[in-house]
């Protein structure tokens, strides 16, 4: 497997073969000197085939990892898995573009690499080792694009990309994603119309080490039409359409996702009035899927903005939402007022009065309705700010029929920390919570990536450290929960905020969330009443290039209450146009008082950045992260982010070398990984012809 052979070889075919290469792209013999300037071509004449080489370059990879996992406290006994993986990539470069007859009937860009790669892959795992060897050529990256007919009233556009990344993870291992997706689309202006149509495949691969623990896959086909059409300058119409297939795999198919969706959207935009101040916007969508969790959706929303003055504006919605997945059939009415009123620039009061209907199942019918007001006052003074925010809301919930079930889409809570996370609703049925990203593109593994306790009626969610699931990520849960028979909820919210910001930096605050609930509920099916009440007092002090802040958390909950202080800090110690260095870390107390929990947690979060470009050529960036996690039940948690990175410019030459440590190290589980990865490229753009009135 050795690599100076093959990389000499690659040198000579290139030395020899690209005055060829050139030459023959020109119809000119090779040439033996350094090339004059060309004339341009006569005006009137068109070359059939224009091509340069924009780029080309040498380049070489390579990366070595090793993972250590152990379970059970380190002893020799326990079970030990180990893994090491080199790989080395030896790599040529080039930069194409050019064009067919004339630029704007074909034209086309291309940054191509080819190369070679040899991997070595070892695991050992109670004693048993494992030993991989593979030697490959391969188009290891590509950016491909055509453009036909780009001036004209119907143009297209064709692409191809693959692309190969390093994806840096807190505290674990990188991955690797290799991105690759090609599409063809045709843009057709004429007149007040504009029209997209088009083919897209992508297809995203993260992977880890061979184990494919950390593997996933996802792969899109999509085709879509998205027409506009502008009515007038106060109207406008909007159609799109979008037929997709989804498919992704976790951890080695272990987990697949596969659905298949029809989406049909019209939009439709109205501004009247005498100076068009008021909008009337429509949105009909319908989407339907097959596959794995398939569901059917309908949705009407209209909506009208009144503008009555500068500072009155008032908003009328209604929402027809039709949502069936499985023996699920929910029918939604809902119909909001809102009032926005700003008497002066220091003033804004909104209020909102709202009213719900919902029908699930046969015999289960649900009516919501509410109001609230919203006052926020910000008055500057000679000494600072003043801000000073109130709000509250009512809501009374009333549940007619037998008991059954409603559902929850897309309920968001950001995980990570120390802080307990609940699901908002009583009586969930664990099997039906299913957890994914915003645009459900990635759904995420219960006991792999996030875990779910019952505790007594309400549900609890953890992020599991070493999932798929990042540091304070909003994720968003769909579930089922049981609806009591003939029950009354009423339910008041108030929120107050105030603080002030003096010039010289200090900003003291308050802040109070508060929510109670009245229930009324038969004896057979009962309701469990949830009341919280947050209080938060604190100050920070903001300069320039430093800040630190003090907080003191009281939260009364039926649920989990506790006590907490938290203290914060920033620091920007050097900060030139040459160097930078940047720290910052929070520290943070816990006091769990009854509720499910009695126990203290200490939570300890460190970051440093530092940056450097030590001359012309030599540049550092290095960076540091730490996480100290002690409690009193779950244990103790380390975890240690370590990142050095090196740059050498030198002319056309480019070295790259990244080292990178982490470890998590959780109760009496360890995981800890090192990768050493090294980029060297050479820029050979220098020994190319340059040809005058080339692209």
């Amino acid at each position: 497997m050795r690599a100076e052979p093959r990389i000499k070889m690659i040198t000579m075919l290139l030395q020899v073969g690209h005055p060829l290469f050139v030459s023959v792209a020109w119809g000119q013999a090779p040439p033996t000197t350094a090339p004059a300037a060309v004339e341009a071509p006569v005006s009137g004449e068109r070359r059939l085939f224009g091509i340069n080489v924009t780029d080309l370059y040498l380049g070489l990879e390579t990366e070595y990892a090793q993972r250590r996992v152990r379970y059970g406290g380190g002893q020799a006994s326990n079970y030990l898995h180990e893994n090491r993986d080199f790989r080395l990539y030896e790599l040529v470069g080039a930069g194409l573009a050019g064009h067919i007859y004339d630029p704007n009937l074909v034209e086309y860009r291309a940054a191509l690499e080819f190369g070679l790669s040899q991997t070595r892959f070892t695991e050992q795992a109670d004693g048993i080792s494992h030993e991989e060897r593979q030697n490959d050529g391969f188009l290891h990256e590509y950016d491909v694009s055509v453009d036909v007919l780009k001036t004209k009233p119907v143009s297209f556009n064709i692409y191809a990309r693959r692309s190969d990344d390093r994806l840096p993870r807190r505290f674990l291992p990188s991955l690797h994603e290799i991105s690759t997706s090609t599409g063809v689309s045709s843009l057709i202006m004429a007149g007040p119309t504009t029209t997209e149509v088009g083919l897209e495949w992508s297809d995203v691969e993260r992977r880890g080490n061979r184990d494919r623990l950390d593997d996933e896959e996802l792969e899109v086909s999509r085709f879509y039409l998205d027409h506009t059409w502008a009515i007038s300058q106060d109207q406008k119409l909007r159609v799109q359409y979008d037929h997709d297939r989804e498919q992704s795999d976790y951890q080695g198919s272990l987990y697949a996702y596969d659905t298949r969706r029809d989406e049909l959207r019209l939009s439709h935009e109205l501004a009247f009035g005498p100076t068009g101040q008021h909008r009337l916007d429509t949105l009909l969508r319908y989407s339907s899927e097959e596959g794995d969790w398939a569901r059917d959706e309908i949705e009407f929303l209209p909506r009208l903005t009144l503008t009555h003055s500068d500072k009155l504006k008032t908003v009328y919605r209604y929402s027809l939402y039709r949502f069936e997945q499985g023996v699920l059939d929910i029918t939604q009415h809902k119909f909001d007022v809102e009032a926005l009123y700003r008497p002066r620039e220091d003033l804004r009061i909104t209020l909102d009065t709202f009213g719900l209907y919902e029908a699930a199942d046969d015999d289960v019918d649900t009516v919501e309705y509410g109001g609230g007001f919203d006052v926020n006052y910000a008055r500057p003074t000679s000494s600072g700010e003043l801000t000073i925010n109130l709000a509250s809301a009512y809501e009374r919930t009333e549940v007619h029929g037998n008991a059954g079930r409603r559902d929850v889409r897309s309920e968001g809570h950001v995980l990570g920390g120390a802080r307990p996370v609940y699901l908002n609703q009583h009586g969930i049925v664990l099997g039906s919570v299913v957890a994914h990203d915003q645009r459900r593109t990635r759904y995420y593994v219960e006991g792999s990536d996030y875990r779910v306790t019952d505790l007594g009626g309400l549900v609890r969610v953890e992020r599991i450290p070493t999932g798929r699931i990042e540091e304070n990520e909003v994720v968003y849960f769909d579930y089922q929960y049981i609806v009591p028979a003939d029950t009354n909820l009423n339910e008041f919210r108030n929120s107050f905020l105030i603080e002030y910001a003096f010039n010289f930096g200090l900003t003291p605050y308050y802040a109070l969330e508060s929510r109670c609930e009245d229930v009324n509920s038969t004896e057979a099916t009962p309701w469990q009443r949830q009341n919280s009440h947050r209080h938060r007092l604190g100050t920070r002090f903001d300069r320039d290039r430093w800040s630190v802040g003090g907080e003191f958390e009281l939260f009364d909950d039926s649920i989990e209450p506790y006590d907490a202080c938290h203290f914060t800090g920033r620091r920007a110690i050097i900060r030139t146009a040459d160097h930078s260095l940047d720290l910052t870390g929070e520290l943070s107390r816990y006091w769990f008082e009854g509720g499910w929990d009695r126990r203290r947690v200490w939570w300890l979060d460190i970051d440093v950045k530092d940056r450097f470009r030590i001359n012309q050529m030599l540049a550092l960036k290095n960076g540091l992260g730490y996480r100290w996690e002690d409690d009193t039940v779950d244990g103790t948690t380390h975890g240690v982010d370590l990142e050095c990175g090196l740059q050498y410019v030198r002319g056309a030459l480019t070295i790259e070398l990244t080292l990178e440590y982490d470890l998590l190290s959780i109760a009496q589980n360890r995981d800890d990984g090192f990768g050493a990865y090294l980029n060297v490229r050479r820029n050979l753009s220098h020994l190319l012809p340059r040809r005058e009135g080339m692209p």
